[in-house]
């Protein structure tokens, strides 16, 4: 029995230790975290707020983790780890039996993370349920890889060595031309260029921009900023606006969040910030004071710390020496020492960021290509402590005056003589030529003269065009050379066709709209192409529309000079303008690829006039030259009055007729290489003596509106001196017919399918020489509901009618009442974007402009009868 008890009391004493080891190992409570968002980052952005850059960003140098937990049954623990990942970030000792509390700890690095927390009691610990984490840096570390959605245009090339393939992407494409990060053809790119970084201070040129809002933005982003530092222009595009690949409740949003998010798809990318522009140039011109550099600088490493996902700087200073936006700005004397100065400032502040962050930077620069502006800065001087220097080849004609010529040639044009092309010899106003033409062989000619490394120079392509309107074969000195004729005004169009701003078109709206699918031109546009200038053109002979742009061809031809150069590479302006076509010819240019079947036209210079008398001779030469050296052909198309010899060779002999009055004829000289041919036209007048007698005098007849199914009574006016007898000769397009004859006649039309124009003209004849007068005959369609006015018709308010050739729009319920006399009609203003002058029976409304006493002004608000330059609604401009 006592044996027994002994046994038994050792059971009891061993249950007893059990028990007590099980409860000395048993395991902690298991954490569960907070519900709140686990959301960080660097960059603080104000997503939802206005204000100024140092008020919406906010940049760290580390974030604070913050991890609020509990453990809801349990004993608690004495210890705890957080894991990212299942990789140990933080751990550290509690109380003993702590079940609650909040972690805290740095952190900086990146990144997008599962999160759990262990709580632990002595070795043992239990594991949270997994969390998201997100910890914002502007490297993108924290973003998947972006994905793109790119116009199929594009082709894939692979890599080349040491070659430079570039492209301007800007701030504000986001919005009317909805073109964003995603949409750029990145892997064909090894340079982006992020178009524009304004420097805070004197900013007079960017008032011209939307009318003013540009400038005042600026002055909001700038509002914390001292003069010549750094700032985002538009923050709601940059980081504020949700945009496709970034999800809406990141803390960065916008083009920068898709830039970061592009670094990760395409690593070896190099985006650089674009600081300057046209527009925003004019503080450069302070960089003559080594104090506004110094501000800059330590703005731009500032800058480039935030904004991680930048790899260096591009300066676009437009231009040193002047002659740019501001025509008040710049010194030659003195611009290009600072630019030299600013390029080893920013050199040595790019190294200092590579030792402290381990990165590589780059420093390049947009520059002007003219002679007179390479001829201002000692970029040999300057491109030691630069990676690149972009020379921006186009720009070279524009509508910004009415001289039409290559936009972005490589070489100079037909249409220049050699003294103009080489720059010697005297100008137009008599005066010594001071450089040469504006091309870029001659921008990259003097580049290596200043002995700057090829290896450093990047030449320009345009991905857009350059345009004019009123340029007419009646006005040329070749009548197949628009070149030789001038503008009369910027080109104009609408967005859906490409043209953002007077003057300039995307090359994807001359594809589509000028060119056309099978590239030989639509819309009554021809597809030209100047084989000595290496150039391209689009030009309506009707309409006198002239555009001059790249095209494959002639980027192609880029791509061969700067291998034959051992040039860098090349870059575009600006990337949403191309379809593809343009940055597909820079891969295969660059690749050699493209030009060998290229064969280049004859050039064929014939002079567009002559003269003879009736019954003698004329000799009539042609000049012309072929590249590759191919034999050429000639064959001359002449009117059978004539009697022609030298037909089959380059130089003409005519005896002319004897008409019966002087007389123009058209003649055509023909070259070919056998591969391709070129036909040029000159005019041939027949003077005829006609004793004294001299031809009638016809008044002009004014262009007549009418509507469908009506008809227009017409009378010419003519006198003779002489006094002779005058015939009449009505010359009629179909869909016009005539009732009566002379010089009183009825003109009927029947039903247009749309507003249609018919040109009409009279020849009036004393019976050996004849006059004629043209004019137009607007017809309406009356379903387009703007008919011409009817005293008997009742119009309400919105309905459109044309009296005597002016539009008006009636503004209530009107019947009898006259357009011109004001009243319930008001006229209607072309919305063409010309500049009308100011008139006191007219009303305005805010945004519009007129000109006046020789000035141009802009309404502020709503305004009649308030003369601009005496009321103040008027701003001018």
């Amino acid at each position: 029995m006592a044996f027994t008890q002994v046994k038994s009391g050792v059971k009891i004493g061993a249950v007893i230790s059990v028990i007590s080891a099980a409860q000395a190992v048993a395991a902690p409570s298991t954490p569960s975290l907070d519900w709140q968002p686990q959301n960080y980052s660097f960059v603080e952005v104000v997503l939802d707020g206005t204000g100024s850059y140092k008020q919406l960003v906010t940049a760290k140098e580390q974030v604070d983790i913050k991890i609020k937990w509990n453990a809801w049954s349990g004993s608690g623990g004495d210890g705890y780890k957080v894991y990212f990942d299942d990789v140990l970030v933080n751990e550290g000792s509690l109380p003993a039996g702590t079940k609650s509390g909040t972690i805290e700890f740095p952190y900086k690095d990146s990144g997008r993370h599962t999160l759990t927390m262990a709580l632990c009691e002595g070795s043992d610990c239990a594991r949270s349920a997994g969390k998201d984490i997100v910890i914002a840096d502007t490297d993108g570390g924290h973003l998947a890889p972006l994905v793109m959605d790119i116009d199929p245009n594009n082709k894939t090339y692979p890599k080349q060595a040491n070659t430079v393939i570039g492209a301007y992407f800007v701030e504000w494409g986001i919005y009317g031309r909805d073109f964003d990060v995603t949409n750029i053809p990145v892997d064909n790119l090894t340079h982006l260029l992020y178009g524009f970084i304004p420097i805070c201070g004197p900013n007079e040129s960017l008032k011209e921009v939307e009318n003013g809002n540009s400038w005042r933005a600026l002055q909001t982003a700038c509002g914390d900023s001292q003069d010549y530092e750094v700032v985002i222009h538009d923050p709601w595009a940059a980081v504020q606006k949700a945009l496709p690949g970034i999800d809406n409740n990141d803390p960065i949003r916008g083009t920068y969040a898709q830039l970061m998010a592009l670094k990760q798809r395409n690593p070896d990318l190099k985006i650089l910030p674009s600081v300057g522009g046209w527009t925003l140039s004019d503080p450069f011109y302070g960089f003559t004071e080594k104090a506004n550099r110094d501000t800059f600088v330590a703005s731009m490493k500032q800058f480039l710390k935030t904004w991680k996902f930048y790899d260096g700087v591009d300066i676009d200073w437009e231009f040193p020496g002047g002659d740019g936006a501001n025509p008040n700005l710049g010194n030659p004397a003195t611009d290009g020492a600072a630019y030299v100065a600013l390029m080893q400032e920013l050199r040595a502040m790019l190294d200092e960021l590579e030792l402290e962050s381990g990165r590589s930077y780059e420093l390049t620069s947009a520059i002007g290509s003219g002679y007179d502006k390479i001829e201002d800065v000692d970029y040999a001087a300057a491109s030691q402590y630069m990676d690149y220097i972009f020379a921006m080849t186009y720009d070279f004609y524009g509508g910004w005056n009415n001289v039409t010529g290559h936009q972005t040639g490589v070489y100079c044009g037909s249409h220049l003589s050699t003294d103009e092309c080489d720059g010697t010899g005297l100008d137009d106003n008599g005066e010594p030529r001071k450089g040469p033409a504006y091309t870029m062989d001659h921008a990259a000619q003097l580049l290596l003269a200043q002995n700057v490394s090829p290896s450093k120079i990047v030449l320009g392509t345009a991905m857009y065009g350059r345009g004019w309107e009123g340029v007419l074969p009646a006005n040329a000195t070749d009548i197949d050379n628009p070149m030789t004729a001038p503008g009369n005004g910027k080109l104009t169009g609408s967005n859906a066709e490409g043209v953002w701003e007077a003057g300039v078109i995307d090359y994807k709206g001359v594809k589509a709209n000028m060119i056309g699918a099978s590239g030989t031109g639509i819309n009554g546009f021809e597809v030209g192409y100047d084989e000595q200038a290496e150039a391209a053109y689009v030009w309506n002979r009707t309409s006198g529309k002239l555009i001059t742009y790249d095209n494959p061809r002639s980027v192609k031809v880029k791509g061969q000079y700067v291998r034959q150069h051992n040039f860098a590479g090349l870059f575009g302006w600006e990337i949403d303008a191309d379809n593809g076509d343009i940055l597909n010819a820079m891969n295969e240019g660059l690749a050699g690829g493209g030009t060998d079947p290229v064969n280049n036209k004859p050039v064929v210079n014939l002079p567009a006039n002559f003269t003879v008398n009736a019954g003698e001779s004329l000799i009539i030469p042609v000049t012309a030259t072929d590249a590759d050296n191919d034999p050429l052909t000639y064959q001359w198309q002449v009117d059978p009055v004539f009697n022609a010899t030298g037909q089959n060779t380059d130089t003409l002999t005519l005896t002319a007729p004897t008409p019966a009055q002087t007389t123009d004829y058209v003649i055509s000289a023909v070259v070919s290489d056998g591969k391709a041919t070129v036909s040029r036209d000159a005019v041939v007048t027949v003077v005829v003596d006609t004793g004294g007698n001299t031809a009638p005098e016809v008044s002009p007849i004014a262009d007549v509106s009418i509507d469908e199914n009506s008809s227009v009574d017409i009378s010419v006016t003519a006198t003779d001196a002489q006094g002779d007898t005058l015939s009449y000769q009505w010359n009629l397009p179909v869909g016009i017919s005539i009732t009566g004859s002379g010089a009183n006649v009825s003109l009927s039309v029947g039903e247009v399918d749309a507003d249609t124009d018919f040109s009409v003209s009279v020849d009036v004849s004393d019976g050996q020489l004849t006059s004629s007068r043209s004019f137009t005959i607007s017809v309406k369609n009356k379903d387009s509901g703007n008919t011409t006015w009817l005293a008997s018709e009742i119009y309400v308010a919105g309905n459109t009618v044309m009296y005597e050739g002016t539009e008006y729009r009636a503004k209530w319920w009107t019947q009898g009442d006259r357009p011109d006399l004001g009243g319930p009609w008001e006229e209607v203003v072309p919305d063409d974007g010309q500049i009308r002058p100011w008139r006191s029976d007219l009303a305005y409304n805010g945004g519009d402009k007129v000109s006046h006493n020789n000035a141009n002004y802009q309404a502020g608000w709503w305004t009649k009868g308030e003369e601009p330059g005496t009321a103040s609604v008027w701003v001018k401009l």
